[in-house]
């Protein structure tokens, strides 16, 4: 997992470079309050489904010269299907960023109302690039979860890599 969150932030990186919010100097800290709207829990449930997203805000270093660092949102989540909890990080929720346990990865880049990043499809041993937006400071839509582009790789003694996505999207969470 450090190795996926190592290039998903790497990826984030060049998404804000691009964007041209990243400031590299030595010692910048890159302060973003457009994802402050996205810290909390939030939770959306229909019949026998239920997903949990836990985000928080962190300033982290950064793997460039210089000491840069940026506001980014980690976290953890939650599914269940049928009242069994088919995969979970929010156990490690009170932990902080630089403990490695989160599942979630993301900010906010040209759209102050969108949040984008990764989020560790446990169960499928992959992470998946989500789309969240904001609605209103109770409700935000998990658009959609794609797969990442690339070359799969299946490594002895971790399960096969599968393309599903069998976490919901396209609903509805409630912040709680």
């Amino acid at each position: 997992m450090k190795k996926i969150t190592f290039i998903i932030l790497m990826l984030l990186t060049h998404n804000m470079y691009k964007s041209q919010i990243l400031d590299i100097t030595p010692n910048a800290q890159n302060i973003n309050h457009n994802i402050d709207k996205f810290v909390g829990t939030w939770i959306w449930a229909n019949g026998n489904e239920r997903l949990v997203l836990i985000f928080k805000k962190e300033n982290i270093l950064l793997p460039l010269e210089g000491n840069v660092r940026a506001d980014v949102l980690y976290g953890f989540h939650q599914y269940q299907k049928n009242n069994a909890v088919i995969e979970s990080s929010t156990l490690y929720s009170n932990g902080s960023y630089l403990d490695k346990k989160s599942t979630l990865l993301g900010g906010s880049f040209d759209n102050p109302n969108t949040l984008t990043g990764s989020i560790q499809h446990i169960t499928k041993n992959k992470s998946v690039h989500y789309e969240i937006e904001f609605i209103d400071t109770n409700h935000i839509k998990l658009v959609k979860l794609d797969n990442y582009e690339g070359i799969r790789i299946n490594i002895a003694g971790q399960p096969t890599y599968d393309g599903a996505i069998s976490l919901s999207q396209n609903i509805v969470l409630t912040k709680q």
